[in-house]
């Protein structure tokens, strides 16, 4: 009888009998057949319900995780058209906030530009609302609508029209004779 080790097996048992006649018995006892007596013999396990309800909450963190990483890359992305965009058009004039007060409108107005001042149109459009509407520097005289490269100024629009709560108006906002043109939408509060 011999007995030959392997990887996989515990033994391997050959026989032979009868002078030349070759009679082979194999006995293999794998190591898998450990690894299930274990089972068979430690039956713990978690419950089909607990289990999908794991799954689940896998499914929802990776939903969750990839909503987080495309707005993000949305912003991003929205963010260089924009800039890209402002440069196509000329560039130069950024909205930086907005706000009303009910009665008067309030922009943040910013020349992006490295030099050169740039002259705000006379009058703004919103839309729905009305067009020419004044567009006046905040606590200055009505001529005086420049903005000076790298600066922010505030400036009023006078609506001509009432506001109405939650009622969103896109306005249009040039300058230097309409070559630089911005729109931003705001909603009345």
């Amino acid at each position: 009888m011999i007995t030959v080790f392997f990887a996989n097996f515990t033994y391997i048992t050959e026989t032979l009998k009868n002078n030349s006649n070759l009679l082979f018995t194999v006995h293999v006892k794998m190591e898998d057949d450990k690894m299930m007596k274990f089972f068979r013999k430690h039956k713990k396990a978690v419950s089909p319900v607990i289990a999908v309800m794991l799954l689940v909450a896998v499914a929802v963190a990776a939903v969750g995780a990839y909503f987080i990483w495309f707005r993000s890359f949305q912003t991003q992305t929205q963010k260089s058209v924009q800039e890209t965009s402002e440069g196509a058009l000329g560039g130069g004039l950024q909205v930086v906030s907005m706000s009303d007060d009910g009665d008067v409108y309030y922009v943040n107005l910013k020349n992006t530009l490295s030099s050169g001042t740039l002259v705000l149109n006379a009058t703004a459009t919103a839309n729905p609302g009305a067009t020419n509407l004044p567009v006046v520097k905040l606590g200055a005289a009505s001529g005086d609508r420049n903005i000076s490269a790298g600066t922010t100024k505030t400036f009023t629009i006078d609506p001509t029209f009432n506001f109405a709560t939650g009622t969103s108006r896109t306005f249009t906002i040039a300058a230097n004779s309409s070559t630089v043109v911005i729109t931003v939408t705001y909603a009345d509060s």
